[in-house]
């Protein structure tokens, strides 16, 4: 009776009750597996991990050729983001149960956060084809379809899923954002709202609220649309993308210089160029701060996103701070303050986006060493209007550098959920 209530409370989310239930069953018979198993969800859930990973490898020993608790863990390896360990526990436990549609969801998930659609496709229709049913699968096969820019048969088939079960909360969500991807927020943001009313907790459909909330701004949506188009590409596809850009505004830049009567048709595109580039760093936190101050979107975003919307508009303030105080007569080094600190809010914006992953310490490290470089170089101009070229040097070659280490290494493995 102890598991059969601990499984209860686990669909409840009582996970501390659960945990409570299920070492009273394992005083009573410490070789069950499956009380092993499902302590291991609920000590994970509680942020436990090495007890939760000592708990499977306790009922792994016990049943070895059980799929189950390797299935439980290429889950939760997946949501902290160490994947190649997910993929060879889900494998194990695709080759312990062959007939499990559950793994077959799992490996399409990997190969998902992998962004890697084709695989993950082809995994979701090996699960179809073992139950026709599963709406794990049916849902990563619509996700996976959506970002291979077939929409109508993702549509079609997030469609079919919900007549089957119209209360499920994250084909709602994955409609919602099939309907983003074709550039329909409205239509995205009843599935969103249904999604989050019959699970308030449901973070993918959290998060489509609050893309499809900002895209109702046309600015905003046009950069929404950018953003999906590049996430239906490979990492490899997109750095390439951005560095032939960047290479080609080089380009553009030398031909300017060489052919001066070019010079009016080559420069406003140029500054097209830079202005998207500015907003592809700062749409995001613009918009979540323009959001934050609305009395009905406020809500919508999570700790991390209202996080980076106050540094960001604490930033944004200190900039238009200086730039008052120059245009008053303060003095120029007020306009180069109001420089500095808006140029800064590039890496510090793209650091604010790394909040939950491995990576966002080591580069809160770079951000506060070149950060003190700017800083110093800015007390020497108030003091008497001296410079460092040591420190400017410094602050101007790291902000660079933070752009590039944050554009380019990726996002690292997550640490929150």
């Amino acid at each position: 009776m102890s598991i059969a209530r601990a499984q209860i409370l686990i669909q409840q989310n009582r996970h501390d009750a659960a945990e409570a239930e299920l070492r009273g069953a394992l005083a009573a018979d410490p070789d069950n597996g499956d009380a092993h198993t499902l302590l291991a969800v609920c000590l994970a859930k509680s942020g436990k991990r090495g007890a939760a990973h000592a708990a499977l490898d306790e009922a792994i020993r016990l049943q070895p050729d059980w799929a189950y608790p390797h299935f439980v863990r290429g889950h939760l390896l997946s949501e902290a983001g160490e994947l190649d360990e997910a993929r060879a526990a889900a494998a194990e436990a695709r080759r312990l149960d062959p007939t499990d549609a559950d793994a077959a969801a799992l490996l399409s998930q990997i190969d998902a956060l992998e962004q890697k659609w084709e695989p993950a496709l082809a995994w979701a229709d090996r699960g179809l084809a073992l139950d026709a049913e599963h709406a794990g699968c049916a849902n990563l096969r619509a996700h996976a379809l959506t970002k291979l820019r077939r929409h109508d048969e993702a549509a079609a088939s997030i469609e079919t899923t919900l007549r089957g079960d119209p209360e499920n909360p994250t084909s709602h969500a994955n409609l919602g954002w099939q309907k983003l991807h074709a550039g329909k927020p409205r239509a995205a943001l009843d599935h969103f709202r249904e999604a989050l009313r019959l699970e308030p907790g449901h973070e993918w459909a959290r998060a489509g609220l609050v893309e499809a909330l900002k895209a109702r701004n046309p600015v905003y949506r046009l950069l929404l649309g950018y953003f999906l188009w590049m996430s239906t590409l490979s990492t490899g596809v997109r750095n390439g993308l951005v560095l032939g850009a960047w290479v080609g505004f080089q380009a553009a830049n030398a031909v300017t210089r060489s052919n001066p009567g070019l010079e009016p048709w080559v420069r406003p595109l140029l500054w097209v160029y830079i202005g998207f580039v500015l907003l592809t760093w700062l749409g995001v936190p613009v918009f979540n701060l323009l959001l934050r101050l609305s009395p009905h979107g406020r809500h919508a975003l999570d700790a991390h996103q209202r996080r980076g919307s106050n540094v960001f508009g604490a930033m944004a303030a200190a900039a238009l701070g200086c730039l008052a105080a120059w245009a008053l007569g303060a003095g120029p080094v007020w306009l180069d303050a109001a420089a500095m600190v808006g140029v800064f809010t590039l890496p510090v914006a793209g650091w604010m986006a790394l909040q939950g992953t491995t990576r966002f310490r080591p580069v809160a490290v770079g951000v506060a060493v070149v950060a003190a470089a700017g800083l110093g170089e800015l007390a020497l101009g108030l003091a008497g209007g001296w410079s460092s070229p040591l420190l400017f040097g410094g602050w101007l070659w790291g902000t660079v550098g933070l752009v590039v280490w944050i554009n380019f290494g990726g996002r690292g493995r997550v640490v929150e959920r």
